[in-house]
């Protein structure tokens, strides 16, 4: 037993606190951000400013939530060595990944009769932010998950997922306002995951390099083309489709 629990202390490598770390930091400021319109509303009550959420809301909250918890906990059993459970556990991901597709592409296009952007920005155009993060996510994670074999390539990818839903989390908080919190704040795990390619294998590893342009544009390309007649008309199109 002792010789067992030797060897799964050991497995918590450089790597493993890097990728639990930033796990565990995307959650905080998951709850940092929505804390005000959410997590403590039966506690401290609904802002002013907050619309009142709709079921759908709710369950968008829910079960995103739910994900973030489950994100955290695969990173940290793998980082503890427990890839017996992380291997049960990651039998949940899949119908959860499908879930926040369909519930998170819902709620953005509800979104736009409830106007829940901000008032600088009319509503059409606003929706291009979830209705490009949701694909950026859900890309990225079933890449990951087909790749759970090739564990170097896997975890990057999961990591890379989540970049485009931050914005929503960072967008939130007073200190990140415009366009720092939708794009630039979450773009920095993307540097960041570079940065630890570079001081580990010496080289940006292919998952990084073509997962983080994709997750940097599905954060950018909403932004070039959300006041384009072309988007406006899809967005028309997709809203009418579950008024």
């Amino acid at each position: 037993m002792a010789t067992i629990a030797l060897a799964r202390r050991r497995r918590w490598a450089p790597e493993h606190i890097f990728y639990t770390g930033i796990a565990a930091s995307m959650l905080v400021a998951v709850f940092i951000g929505f804390a005000p319109s959410w997590f403590l509303v039966p506690f401290n009550g609904r802002p002013a400013h907050v619309l009142p959420p709709t079921p759908l809301v709710h369950l968008h909250g829910a079960v995103f939530s739910a994900w973030m918890l489950l994100f955290v906990a695969q990173t940290a059993l793998a980082g503890a060595g427990r890839t017996d459970i992380h291997r049960r556990l990651g039998m949940l991901g899949l119908p959860l990944v499908i879930a926040m597709i369909v519930i998170g592409t819902l709620t953005g296009l509800h979104g736009v009769a409830r106007a829940s952007g901000p008032p600088i920005v009319p509503p059409l155009s606003w929706a291009a932010i979830p209705l490009f993060a949701v694909p950026g996510f859900g890309g990225l994670i079933l890449a990951a998950l087909w790749k759970r074999r090739a564990p170097q390539t896997h975890k990057r990818l999961m990591v890379l997922a989540m970049v485009p839903m931050m914005g929503a989390a960072f967008g939130r908080m007073p200190w990140f306002a415009g366009l720092s919190g939708i794009v630039l704040v979450p773009a920095l795990y993307i540097v960041l995951v570079a940065l630890w390619d570079m001081a580990t294998i010496r080289r940006i590893h292919r998952a990084t390099l073509w997962g983080g342009l994709y997750a940097l544009a599905a954060m950018v390309l909403p932004i070039l083309v959300w006041q384009t007649e072309a988007w406006l008309g899809f967005a028309r199109w997709a809203t009418a489709l579950v008024a």
